[in-house]
């Protein structure tokens, strides 16, 4: 498949953030002053269609606040509400990560317990000799493993998971050789993520064995309070899902996936994530507490990747050794939380559209309250097309035999999308020719002073790719 639409998987980077004692703001900062301050970090994500609207859930100061921004969508002037649910990506590791590290105080497996021992008859992880992969790899992203299972083949590309089944997900074991060791280096993988969620549900002493979903509701969300949040949407929480966007185009909920829901499934509000997120700033008092003593447990660090960042189950810890954090991604939600227990601070984003800046907003917004003056987000609006001009690129080419570039126009910006892959913006660099958001790609169209273009021709890691246009 073309690496040019790759398939924008629960997706999450490395955090920046750094944040010292020294560095904490000596006078409280009043919830007016963090929501003005909120306005100005979120107004250019805005005003670049990174998204319609978000709500952003903090605790400082010993207080909570909700601050909605923006409109539920870009057709309605109604801001979204505490009650608005978003897919949260990645911010899913998180639980699964708990769920992990519950599973190995109940003594059901270790960290150190093999892959290989848990998988049914016919699959094995394919290693080398000397090699073994254990669980703390796979909630670690050291596994060795790609981001993707590589006998993914979505029928859908807006919702890229969809058909992917169990058994194609042990298949897919016996086709993937690791990159490299395990244990040795940390490469993303979505994959890993949720055969750990698949694994740990397989191995429960419950009578939710086998349900990822159920069991993390049953040993997480249950003894912690959390009603509103899910994977499988009742119909009052269908409507209250806000609509999903990406660059400014309305694009499809991932919904329910099957063994890929540990990677990045997750729906829920920003009082739900919060109150989840504010479970972990609980003092070693509460480690009595089951939940509480595997909050911890899943809060301890597993590999080092230097500059005081390190990995722990599900969490990421920032450059400031003290904030833990992750953040997420679905093909219309962007997301992030983030816990600093020495400032007794939790801060959840969730916002309706695929943007990968929603974790700096959040960032910043923890540097505001640690007394720094972070600058806001630069967000490239770039001018929207003229009508008559994308109707001469708008059009289908021909790439392959069976993969058709699909080029299409809403709300004044271009997007390209690939036979059963997701549909990226288009920024327009002057003289017919367009880069590709998130991916280093750009487009150049043939255009001629009369009609509409001819060909596109796709530039990317170094191949040049004409694709003619069909009549």
């Amino acid at each position: 498949m073309n690496q040019f639409f790759t398939h924008a998987i629960v997706a999450s980077v490395l955090s920046i953030t750094s944040i010292t004692p020294a560095s904490i703001a000596a006078e409280p900062i009043s919830a007016e002053q963090i929501a003005k301050e909120i306005d100005r970090h979120v107004a250019p994500a805005i005003a670049g269609e990174l998204f319609p609207g978000a709500v952003i859930g903090l605790y400082s100061n010993g207080e909570t606040h909700f601050y909605p921004v923006g409109t539920i969508n870009y057709d309605d002037d109604q801001p979204p509400t505490i009650d608005t649910l978003f897919e949260i990506g990645s911010v899913s590791k998180v639980i699964t990560g708990v769920l992990f590290a519950d599973a190995v105080r109940r003594g059901e497996v270790t960290n150190d317990t093999l892959v290989d021992s848990l998988l049914p008859d016919g699959y094995k992880v394919l290693t080398k000799a000397g090699e073994d992969l254990k669980l703390w790899h796979l909630t670690s992203h050291t596994s060795g493993w790609r981001t993707a299972p590589v006998n993914l083949a979505p029928a859908d590309g807006e919702r890229p998971f969809t058909g992917y089944t169990q058994t194609m997900m042990f298949e897919a074991i016996n086709m993937m050789p690791l990159n490299r060791p395990p244990g040795t280096k940390m490469e993303y993988s979505n994959f890993a993520a949720g055969l750990l969620g698949t694994l740990v549900s397989l191995n429960a002493e419950s009578q939710n064995e086998g349900d990822y979903e159920a069991l993390s509701k049953e040993r997480i969300l249950a003894p912690l309070g959390i009603k509103d949040f899910t994977i499988a949407l009742d119909k009052d929480q269908q409507q209250r899902l806000a609509p999903p966007t990406a660059s400014g185009r309305s694009t499809k909920a991932w919904g329910k996936t099957g063994p890929m829901d540990p990677a990045g499934m997750w729906v829920t509000n920003a009082p739900g994530l919060l109150k989840f997120a504010m479970a972990n700033l609980k003092g070693d008092d509460a480690i009595d507490d089951d939940i509480h003593a595997s909050l911890a447990l899943a809060r301890e660090p597993m590999f080092d990747l230097g500059g005081n960042q390190r990995i722990c189950s599900g969490w990421f810890i920032a450059g400031d050794g003290e904030t833990y954090w992750h953040n997420g991604m679905t093909g219309g939600y962007s997301s992030y939380m983030a816990v600093n227990r020495e400032m007794d601070l939790a801060i959840v984003v969730l916002a309706n559209g695929a943007a990968m800046q929603t974790g700096a907003i959040g960032e910043k917004i923890i540097q505001f309250i640690a007394g720094m003056n972070p600058e806001p987000i630069k967000v490239e609006t770039g001018e929207k097309l003229d009508d008559a001009y994308a109707a001469k690129l708008v059009g289908e080419y021909t790439l392959a035999p069976a993969v058709i570039m699909h080029i299409t126009v809403s709300r004044g910006r271009l997007f390209a999308q690939l036979t059963g892959q997701q549909a990226l913006g288009l920024a327009n660099l002057g003289d017919d020719r367009f880069k590709i958001a998130m991916v280093e790609a750009e487009l150049q169209f043939d255009v001629p002073k009369d009609g509409n273009a001819t060909s596109v021709t796709l530039f990317q890691s170094g191949r040049e790719m004409k694709c003619e246009r069909k009549e």
